[in-house]
């Protein structure tokens, strides 16, 4: 069931507020704007290896099970990446670019394959393979920037400048260091400091390739390709579970059930008020069918024909806001599904409203800053916040964000039908509501001109309570504000910035100022690393990121949209927005499954392929 997904999902919010608050700023993996933070399961606990990861077995899963995406080479090329229709347009990184791994250490390459990367279609594998298996993929990977020749050369320096001199850290230890941490441990321990301080970037790291590589087994095996390797062991069985297709999908009639109540503190639910079953089949076409509530809040819908292949919502219209369940999937051994709705009363009152987080990413290039910012919203009240701005039947706006003066909006980590523009173009107005007690996340992208002096003024509309960061690259631009202190450098998927924050209690109406100075340094002028254009962002955010958004909950965009298609009709915007917003439930979910083991791979990528076509079909059709 989708319940499951929707409360890991939930996650990205926390993750974001945990990035944020971090004392020492912002550090590890998530990215501001390529990804938000990514939606995995809850941290397992690691259990580091016994003996050496076996680099043979790492090749025969990697084959198995990751080719499609990463390439037989591990050059991110696999079958599955590109801009075509039927494939997912962000390309993974590089495995035999040494840089990949520079600032990473092979506890890092285990926890994303133990907890996944969501945002990047990748799912975690904590279920689906034992610790051995994630610590074999893990070090086999990791040592794909490797050559049987690099090693070589390694060895030769390493016995030319310490002997024999030297042991290796135990594998917990060694797990948790970079190669260039571990060379510099290993060369003190032999008495071989001076020596490898003076060799050149390439010898120390063929030195640390030598190095790592007496840590592990199966060496012979680091250069070659993985289904050359696999051919030679036993293939990893694939899961079982039998494809259930649309055609021959099991079902079986039975009911939807539920009561509508309301969350507000005194709040009634309106008699007779009518609720609207959508049953939405693979390719996401829908029926729909409407019954009034009974005295008591309840409603019953018979002869529901339950499909393992189907999703269902139930949702209805209060004080002109959609409302609705959470999405769920059929399960046919399960007849009676419970969807329960519920309402809230209306607040337009910015004061429930509080700013709990803000990063703002600046990258300066050749006359102009690019600037991406994740806002973090949380609605203090016990009722939806939704003002009287009419745009559309159903569509009231919530949140207004203002952007600096003088600056030109670039776009939005999700589709731009959420959002409107203010005449003078420096306001956006999201249309999605903002439900009790829950996070909210608003991402915007915009650019100011830049000549080496900039000084940046932009009102905050509503209270901060929180920590609030600014991160600059190149690192040949810096920033002066009395209100964020340095932090240093930060260091996200090897591209560093420079870092500024405080945390944040200021009222309504203050306004965040900073002065950028400097110039781009040439290598970096014209190159906007970190920021990717509008065109490629959204559809990336959409089915990573973006999710945030909406993978918190369908019925976010289900309150705030327009009425469900009549079957004979073709979708307007609005309803094709809650078609996507589905769509992307239906993946991550799919993906949970095929984590937990439950999906064999064939089904898994037939399916995935379908829901990526239908996405793709929609995304076009909004644009």
């Amino acid at each position: 069931m989708l319940n499951k997904a929707v409360s890991r999902h939930l996650g990205f919010a926390l993750l974001l507020i945990g990035l944020l608050s971090a004392c020492s700023g912002l550090a590890g993996e998530p990215q501001i704007i390529a990804t938000l933070p990514p939606a995995t399961s809850a941290p397992q606990q690691v259990s580091f290896p016994a003996a050496a990861p076996d680099l043979a077995l790492g090749a025969q899963i990697y084959a198995e099970r990751c080719v499609r995406c990463h390439g037989a080479s591990g050059r991110g090329d696999g079958v599955l990446i590109g801009t075509g229709q039927d494939q997912i347009p962000n390309v993974p990184r590089d495995f035999t670019d040494p840089a990949t791994t520079r600032d990473q250490t092979p506890l890092d390459w285990y926890n994303t394959i133990t907890n996944g990367r969501i945002q990047n279609l990748m799912p975690p594998w904590n279920e689906a393979l034992t610790d051995e298996e994630r610590w074999a993929v893990a070090l086999y990977t990791y040592t794909m920037s490797y050559t049987p020749d690099l090693i070589a050369a390694g060895q030769q320096l390493w016995t030319t400048g310490a002997g024999a001199g030297g042991d290796l850290p135990a594998q917990s230890e060694l797990a948790q260091l970079t190669d260039e941490a571990l060379l510099q441990q290993a060369a003190e321990a032999a008495g071989a400091s001076q020596y490898i301080s003076a060799l050149d970037n390439e010898q120390r790291r063929a030195v640390a390739a030598f190095l790592r590589s007496g840590a592990l087994d199966s060496v012979e095996v680091i250069g070659q390709p993985a289904e050359k390797i696999a051919q030679a062991v036993t293939p990893v069985p694939p899961a079982t579970t039998p494809e259930t297709t649309a055609e021959g999908a099991t079902s079986t009639t039975g009911a939807i059930t539920g009561s509508v109540t309301n969350g507000t503190a005194g709040g009634t639910v309106p008699p007779g008020l009518i609720v609207t079953l959508r049953e939405l089949d693979a390719d996401f076409n829908e029926v729909s069918r409407n019954v009034a509530i009974n005295s008591d809040g309840s409603f019953r819908f018979d002869d529901v024909n339950i499909r393992a292949d189907y999703s269902y919502v139930v949702t209805t219209v209060y004080q002109d806001r959609i409302f609705g369940s959470n999405v769920v999937t059929g399960d046919p051994t399960a007849p009676t599904l419970e969807l329960p709705v519920t309402i809230y009363d209306i607040t337009g009152d910015p004061s429930v409203m509080y700013i709990t987080g803000l990063v703002t990413q600046v990258v300066a290039a050749e006359g102009v800053v690019q600037v991406a910012q994740v806002f973090s919203f949380t609605n203090t009240s016990d009722r939806v916040f939704s003002t009287d701005q009419f745009f559309a039947e159903n569509q009231y706006g919530s949140l207004t964000v203002s952007i600096p003066p003088g600056a030109q909006l670039r776009g939005f980590a999700d589709t731009q039908q959420r959002y409107m523009i203010g005449d003078d173009g420096l306001t956006v107005t999201d249309t999605a509501p903002v439900l009790p007690g829950e996070g909210h996340i608003l991402h915007v992208l915009y650019e100011l001109p830049y000549t080496g002096d900039l000084q940046i003024e932009q009102p905050m509309n509503y209270a901060i309570e929180g920590p609030v960061r600014l991160l600059i690259t190149p690192d040949s631009v810096t920033a002066t504000s009395d209100q964020l202190p340095p932090l240093g450098p930060q260091t996200l998927r090897s591209v560093t910035y420079q870092g500024y924050g405080a945390t944040f209690s200021r009222p309504a109406g203050e306004t965040l100022r900073f002065r950028l100075s400097g110039q781009p340094t040439a290598s970096s002028a014209g190159d906007s690393a970190g920021i990717v254009p509008v065109n490629t962002l959204v559809p990336v955010l959409l089915v990573g990121g973006g999710a945030l958004i909406i993978i918190a909950g369908l019925v976010i965009y289900l309150r705030g949209r327009a009425p469900a298609l009549a079957a004979s009709a073709a979708p307007s915007p609005t309803d094709s927005q809650t078609l996507i917003d589905g769509l992307i439930r239906q993946i991550a979910e799919l993906d949970d499954a095929h984590a937990a083991g439950e999906i064999d791979e064939a089904t898994y990528h037939k399916r995935r392929k379908r829901l990526k076509t239908r996405l793709s079909e929609l995304m076009d059709e909004d644009a």
